[in-house]
């Protein structure tokens, strides 16, 4: 994505390789040049990797869309337990 930073377009080219279907990129927030979005249906999977030193570390919200309603939330983790996290929702 041209208008995110070099972590984010890394962590793209790591979700293409994975088992995640039926999802699609999404950018409700076009300023944060650190964050990245995933929908499923009425889920939506928020993913920063603002402030982190390391490269590889996440904050997580994994939300329904129309409530609102957070069903997940972490913070600094590796991709392995970001994977994990998201897994269940979009497979």
């Amino acid at each position: 994505m041209e208008n995110k930073c070099a972590d984010i377009n890394k962590l793209l080219q790591k979700l293409s390789q994975e088992e995640l279907s039926g999802y699609e990129f999404v950018d409700y927030w076009d300023a944060d040049t650190t964050a990245l979005g995933l929908q499923k249906e009425n889920i939506i999977i928020y993913i920063s990797t603002f402030n982190y030193t390391n490269a590889d570390s996440y904050y997580l919200v994994i939300e329904e869309l129309e409530t609102g309603n957070v069903l997940k939330l972490e913070d600094n983790r590796s991709y392995h337990e970001l994977i994990e996290d998201i897994q269940p929702f979009l497979r």
